[in-house]
């Protein structure tokens, strides 16, 4: 597969449905609303899927529909693997799992999620537009929740304001190569593991960190009214990645309430742990 660098994870998917003529999609309920608007601006029908407890789908689709599946949280890649074999037009949403080999049709990260960059996405696929785009000029300084919730927040609105499909920045990229990303992945599965040692009877989600898999966040979903009420009595800045449920949905089972704990700031983990323990 040759590897497309744009300026947002977004705009692959735009991408996608251009260079394949998609003109119906099957979405998860549970991602990002951002996905379901880039479909439909790109005039593709959108239909939806639930997800159960093992993040897969509720239903089985046709051989040739094109069906976008999500690597929730970095850790699920084995179902990418057994999607792929069964639908050979899956594309794989890789947003959260940037250090996860191409799978699919097509596969896209975003860079934004993993590292302090402002933005970027690698888009994976075999079939390309032949298009030359605008290169991405944007500045922004990238800042993390934690560390300044109102600036992150703008920052976010900015970026849900660029719809166009543009090369990655050059600046970005020169950024991606400074990274040490063998230490970036040990740090986020050691943070990991310690949010897992000390949640796992707390949390909705039951998770299995698999070999080779590198995680975006520790997704905690608390079964205790206790718990919620320690953690948001105590001022920090959680994230929720997205809305909540209807209990009439599946997913409201062990999902509401999620949030994602990062990997990437050890003393916030600690902080997290002591307020549980």
């Amino acid at each position: 597969m040759d590897v497309i660098k744009l300026n947002l994870a977004r705009n692959c998917l735009k991408y996608l449905i251009q260079v394949y003529a998609i003109r119906r999609i099957y979405l998860p309920y549970y991602t990002c609303s951002v996905v379901w608007n880039s479909a439909r601006e790109e005039n593709c029908e959108v239909k939806f899927y639930h997800i159960d407890k093992d993040f897969l789908p509720t239903e089985n689709f046709e051989e040739n529909d094109f069906i976008l599946y999500t690597n929730y949280f970095g850790i699920n890649s084995k179902n990418c693997k057994n999607l792929a074999k069964k639908y050979p037009n899956l594309i794989v949403d890789n947003s959260h799992s940037f250090f996860c080999k191409p799978l699919g049709l097509a596969s896209f990260n975003s860079l934004r999620k993993f590292f302090k960059v402002q933005n970027g996405a690698y888009l994976f696929t075999s079939k390309q537009l032949g298009q030359v785009f605008d290169v991405d000029k944007i500045e922004l300084q990238p800042v993390s929740m934690q560390e300044n919730y109102e600036k992150f927040l703008k920052n976010e609105l900015f970026l849900d304001s660029q719809k166009q499909i543009k090369a990655i920045s050059p600046k970005v990229e020169k950024m991606m190569n400074d990274i040490d990303f063998e230490a970036e992945s040990i740090k986020r599965v050691r943070i990991f593991k310690q949010y897992e040692k000390v949640l796992k009877n707390f949390n909705n989600i039951q998770l299995d960190l698999n070999s080779g898999d590198i995680p975006y966040c520790y997704p905690f979903s608390p079964n205790s009214e206790i718990i919620k009420r320690k953690l948001w009595s105590k001022n920090l800045v959680l994230l929720q990645l997205w809305k909540n449920f209807p209990k009439s949905f599946v997913e409201s089972e062990f999902l509401n309430d999620t949030i994602a704990l990062p990997l990437d700031n050890a003393e916030y983990a600690e902080k997290i742990i002591e307020i549980i323990n």
